[in-house]
């Protein structure tokens, strides 16, 4: 049975996921022109973008360190790739 306070809940529910969402959406497109950028310097293994991610000081959302698994993960990932700038095709 649904009650009036799980019908009122619910919205508060789906604006603190909207939040969520737009939070990891930001640092998704802010991971990537990293990347991007890391890329236009002639630097393009998992590895070494992360060494470099590493040396600026950048973290992953949990506020760890890059290493190369983490971020070849990061950079097979659907969301990653929806924010590239440009075509990753052979």
């Amino acid at each position: 049975m649904v009650t009036n306070a799980l019908l009122a809940a619910r919205p508060c529910y789906c604006l603190a996921m909207t939040g969520q969402r737009a939070e990891i959406e930001a640092f998704v497109r802010h991971i990537v022109a990293e990347v991007e950028a890391a890329e236009a310097d002639g630097i393009v293994e998992p590895g070494a973008i992360a060494e470099r991610f590493n040396a600026m000081g950048l973290t992953t959302r949990k506020g760890r360190t890059w290493n190369r698994a983490t971020m070849a993960k990061f950079l097979s990932s659907p969301g990653a790739k929806r924010f590239r700038s440009r075509s990753e095709k052979p």
